[in-house]
């Protein structure tokens, strides 16, 4: 039988959404005795101390980590090498580092570089987020059913990536082994080229502009769903472009020969090939998995037949709320203009989805519980 999984001492060095889920969840189910933390805002450390999401606050990163079996960098991507340097010289023998980059080679190679032999380094990246921010934001549920990828060198130590692929599994994440240039490459071309397509287009929209007030009322639907990412955090997206800047830079090369390619279609007016590329380009594209994050189907999805009139999503979440069932994420599928379409509910809680089911079909609604 295997042991369970427990460390007595976890440090979290970044206390935020991510930080206090992770500490959250390792609490709740009984993977540490004690949670050590430390972050930049003092307002959001005494929150997390005074609401139980850690036991210690740390004045330092140097603090938080002595005596901890398991070191957790939940740091900005731009700050966990010089973080895991700062720790270096204090961290116990046998200890285990991992992070929640979203990059991985530069991170891998710099703390394999850094640590020392005495310590286990395992790069992670946790596929999961929300619209809010803050530890104030943090939940014990948040990676449940999520993707989190292990990031495995020749140098990685076997027994310690083991412990955290359970680490992970036992917060009911799936974990994905693969090494860090492969996760590099495959997170560049779908998710780091995506925003800098719509940076692009947004500047060349606005470069085209001269008189942006013509042309703002032309910017439909299309043009802003398209768009929406290039609204994230500037100083994050350096950071990633700064630790990633091969994948990134090749898989941008590649997408402008395709650019190209289309761009001398249409010149050309060769209407086989333009046909050609947006029939290929659709058949990709509706072979998408339609629900939930990534390649993983939600564990506590609702599908919500809907009509096309005011205040319908309002009654659906106000019933939900006033009976205590919590929401994570609302999409609104298959719409179809004065007719509704359908709306998927992911529920905090796998536990809660036969009540809301029910609930919901006793005021009248069409709800189907995905298995």
């Amino acid at each position: 039988m295997t042991d369970k999984l427990h460390f007595s001492k976890m440090a979290i060095l970044g206390v935020g959404l991510l930080g206090g889920s992770i500490a959250k969840t390792a609490k709740k189910n009984g993977m540490v005795s004690r949670v050590s933390g430390h972050g930049r805002n003092p307002e959001r450390i005494g929150y997390a101390l005074r609401n139980g999401i850690i036991d210690e606050a740390a004045a330092t990163p140097e603090e938080a980590v002595r005596g901890a079996e398991l070191v957790v960098v939940c740091t900005p991507v731009g700050l966990i090498s010089e973080t895991i340097e700062r720790i270096s010289v204090c961290l116990e023998p046998g200890a285990i580092v991992t992070d929640v980059g979203s990059t991985k080679t530069t991170i891998v190679r710099n703390a394999e570089a850094i640590l020392p032999d005495s310590v286990s380094f395992v790069g992670g990246h946790p596929m999961a987020g929300s619209e809010e921010s803050g530890v104030e934001a943090s939940t014990d549920t948040l990676f449940e059913n999520a993707l989190c990828v292990l990031a495995s060198s020749d140098r990685t130590n076997i027994s310690a990536l083991n412990r955290i692929a359970r680490f992970w599994e036992a917060m009911r994440s799936q974990v994905m082994i693969m090494s860090p240039e492969e996760h590099d490459l495959l997170v560049a071309a779908s998710s780091h080229l995506p925003h800098m397509v719509a940076v692009a287009l947004t500047r060349c929209v606005a470069e085209i502009s001269a008189d942006r007030e013509k042309v703002l009322p032309l910017l439909a639907g299309g043009f802003r769903d398209t768009t929406r990412i290039a609204s994230g955090s500037a100083d994050m997206w350096r950071d990633i472009c700064l630790t990633n800047p091969e994948f990134i830079g090749a898989v941008m090369e590649r997408f402008g020969r395709t650019m190209m390619e289309v761009a001398e279609a249409v010149r050309g007016c060769e209407p086989e090939k333009l046909e050609s590329l947006f029939a290929d380009a659709k058949s990709f594209r509706d072979g998408l998995p339609a629900k939930g994050r990534g390649i993983l189907a939600p564990a506590s999805e609702i599908l919500v037949d809907v009509t096309d009139r005011p205040g319908v999503i309002g009654e659906i979440t106000l019933a939900l709320g006033e009976a205590g069932i919590n929401i994570r994420n609302i999409n609104v599928q298959h719409v179809r203009e004065m007719r509704g379409g359908t709306l998927s509910l992911i529920l905090e809680k796998a536990s809660d989805m036969e009540a809301a089911a029910k609930l919901l079909s006793d005021k009248g609604f069409i709800a189907t519980k995905v298995d």
